[in-house]
């Protein structure tokens, strides 16, 4: 209630009202989801800020709304940006539930005084809902104010965003987790990428081909030229009208996606920028921080009172060398993993690396944000996913950004093709943890974990911690030994019989059914990979001086290196049109050089019109299969055109993943030919950016990679397929008989 009354023996008072005012108990002081509980002798008081968010204009209202918003935004700024709140309306539920971006304050105190009788919210579905029966609940006496660790607490769920449809239950659960995406410190659009904004309408192409990055003597207009001076102009004049317009805090001044020694700008004065003996992790970390921080500088000089992010990511994730001080309106974004530290080493390394970072910044101006990514369920195909959880290292991480990050967004799997809670059986004990200890970071996590396991599981409680903790300990190597992976799915099933026919049960069951394609997983690993498959050894370093990407296989880079030869894919015998190719290591890449004969080159059949254009598979090409130490596994398909198709076949086919690959093709008489050059990115990269570079690293004898080199040529009477390492059968994907490849 919000006022007194004589019908019942206490009252519960929630939200601002007259009778807290007249108490002198407010919401001063309260950010970020914040609340105070306060009893007296028969009240108990629920306060925290509350404000229903107004959208900022000019925003889209729906996904038929984007011609109008961009018209009134274009009219606004006098320029041709791309329109930074597109998916604002995806935030807004229903008049019930509101906006995602509501202070929700006094429900904050709310949940907490529920959890203090012991409610839990486990899972977004009544099944993960923890409700004991009471008689009666006391009145304790209390008086305390409590206020979250991190300001900014928010996972962005695939396919779960708060609107647009999202159930009833699930916008629940969310508010009951207390997350908070904070757009009084953070602003309200996505802080990723915000060169984008500037870049991306087909006008500043066609206006300003100028901005774009000078690649193999063309403009690729889907990266920047940061040593553009009109690129520069346009972002400080966009970064200010964000401020002005919108009132953003923050905005991003971070480079597209995919932005890597691949697609980085060849012009002089951007190569002169490049640090390549930093490798994979630094290349591009003074040519991109310092242009980050001149725009920086510059906004500063009319708005010393709002921020600008960049995150420390890909090429671009070491600090900077050659810049002392960051600009004191600079926040630094961490792209990080919980994961990491699993272990003390792993933890230590993480601290030593933040603080590197900070060192860069000001003593009065230490701001920085973190980004995790919880995608680790996933593993091999769509339907297969692993039982990854790490509790432990979540609270350890957490408990070591108290004080330092303002708080963290976190990518979270959830899979679209399946209905209801979809894969949450694996996810919702991660998300669990990491939103409570977003709010108390120095809490004793076991004791959190001992409660999870006893209310969640019941009679199953004993198993299923044994499971957990398992899987916790094993989850790297779960994807490669059968032993492993044995082992995690007799302590599940061990649990599922415990539980019975129960709630509990049904908890187990919700991991178990992600879990099933993992026993056909585990007898192909028991089986292991056939013996004799062929072996390729790379040039450990090749001369690269003078190399030109041209197609051609002419330079002096490929004197010497060693060529292997591809076989008829099902029966192993020679081709009729032979294909061949070297490798090479040098500058932390791969060098490939493939040469394909033909007889018949003015019919070569060139089936996709552009790059990324899967029609390609239909007709000429040569692809690499890839399985790295770390991820399993990569399809980088050519065509003699010089087209190109990227897919990360790990969790089916992700087409949206970029390899980083330059690539040059030739046709010559009697053969076509290519050339690519292939960054890789380290084994953290695929949580630090799933969606670009190859995560590995240089391979051993001890540690190699596991690969294919394979061609198809069609013709109208017949098609030819031909391998490295041929499979018997008509497919090139078969994993378990890639070839090997090592650095000599």
């Amino acid at each position: 209630t919000n006022a007194p009354g004589s019908d019942v023996p206490a009252h519960i008072y929630v939200g601002r009202s007259a009778f807290t005012d007249k108490l002198k108990i407010t919401d001063a002081g309260l950010k970020y989801g914040a609340f105070r509980m306060v009893s007296g002798s028969n009240w108990l008081v629920l306060l925290g800020h509350d404000n229903e968010f107004t959208p900022p204009k000019p925003y889209m209202s729906g996904h038929g709304d984007r011609a109008r918003t961009v018209q009134e935004w274009d009219s606004l700024t006098g320029e041709n940006w791309g329109l930074p709140y597109w998916e604002l309306f995806k935030n807004y539920n229903s008049p019930e539930l509101g906006w995602e971006l509501d202070e929700r304050g006094s429900l904050n105190a709310v949940y907490e005084f529920l959890r203090l009788q012991g409610v839990r919210w486990y899972l977004p579905d009544p099944l993960g809902e923890i409700v004991p029966r009471q008689a009666s609940l006391e009145l304790s006496e209390i008086n305390k104010t409590v206020q979250p660790d991190f300001a900014l607490r928010f996972p962005y769920q695939y396919c779960r965003r708060f609107g647009e449809g999202l159930s009833r239950d699930e916008v629940l659960w969310q508010m009951r987790l207390s997350f908070n995406l904070a757009p009084e410190l953070v602003g309200v659009g996505y802080l990723g990428h915000g060169i984008s904004y500037v870049i991306g309408r087909d006008e500043v192409k066609k206006a300003h081909p100028e901005y774009y990055a000078l690649r193999g003597g063309k403009r690729d207009f889907a990266y920047p030229c940061l040593s553009s001076p009109g690129l520069f102009e346009s972002n400080v004049k966009f970064v200010r009208a964000m401020f002005d317009i919108y009132h953003a805090p923050l905005v991003s001044v971070m480079p597209p996606d995919g932005f890597y020694a691949g697609t980085v700008c060849q012009c002089e004065a951007c190569q002169a920028k490049a640090t390549p003996a930093r490798g994979n992790g630094g290349e591009h970390s003074d040519y991109v921080w310092d242009y980050v921080n001149r725009v920086a500088r510059e906004v500063y000089k009319t708005h010393p009172d709002r921020k600008i992010i960049n995150y420390a990511y890909a090429t671009y994730r070491l600090p900077p060398e050659k810049i002392k001080e960051l600009s004191p309106n600079v926040v630094i974004g961490i792209c990080l993993s919980h994961m990491d530290s699993l272990d003390p080493e792993g933890l230590k390394t993480a601290v030593e690396f933040r603080k590197s970072w900070l060192d860069k910044l000001p003593a009065e101006h230490k701001e920085m944000l973190t980004y995790d990514y919880y995608l680790y369920d996933r593993q091999g195909s769509s339907s297969e996913f692993m039982p990854v959880f790490f509790p432990h290292a979540i609270a350890a991480d957490v408990r070591s950004l108290k004080g330092l990050s303002l708080g963290e967004y976190v990518e979270v799997y959830r899979d679209l093709t399946k209905a209801g809670l979809g894969t949450m059986g694996i996810t919702h004990l991660n998300l669990y943890v990491t939103a409570r200890f977003w709010w108390d970071a120095d809490q004793n996590v076991d004791v959190l974990l001992a409660e999870y396991y006893t209310l969640f599981y019941g009679p199953a409680a004993k198993e299923m911690k044994a499971f957990i903790e398992y899987s916790e300990n094993h989850w790297r190597t779960l994807n490669s030994s059968a032993k492993d992976l044995n082992t995690t799915l007799e302590l599940l099933a061990a649990a599922r019989q415990a539980a019975g026919d129960t709630v509990y049960g049904k908890r187990i069951e919700l991991i178990a059914n992600d879990l099933q394609p993992l026993a056909e997983l585990r007898d192909r690993l028991a089986k292991g990979r056939e013996k004799g498959l062929p072996k390729a050894r790379a040039a450990r370093e090749l001369n690269l001086t003078n190399f030109k990407l041209d197609g051609k296989l002419e330079d002096k880079t490929w004197e010497g290196v060693e060529a292997y030869g591809l076989s008829e894919l099902e029966t192993a015998t020679a081709p009729d049109m032979r294909t061949s190719f070297q490798v090479g290591w040098g500058n932390e890449s791969f060098y490939f050089g493939i040469r394909c004969e033909e007889r018949d080159t003015k019919h070569l059949a060139i089936t996709a019109a552009k790059p990324g254009d899967t029609n390609l598979f239909a007709g000429d090409f040569v692809e690499l299969l890839i399985e790295t130490q770390s991820h399993s596994y990569y399809r980088i398909a050519i065509d003699p055109a010089g087209n190109v198709v990227n897919t990360d076949r790990k969790n089916g086919t992700d087409s949206q993943w970029a390899s980083g690959a330059e690539v040059a093709t030739f046709v010559g008489d009697g053969f076509w030919s290519v050339e690519v050059h292939l960054p890789v990115a380290g084994d953290q990269q695929e949580t630090l950016d799933p969606h670009n570079g190859i995560s590995g690293r240089k391979p051993s004898p001890m540690y190699p990679w596991s690969i294919n080199v394979c061609r198809q040529r069609v013709r109208p009477l017949e098609t030819q397929r031909s391998a490295f390492s041929p499979t018997g059968k008509t497919d090139f994907e078969d994993v378990m008989k890639f070839g090997e490849l090592h650095v000599r």
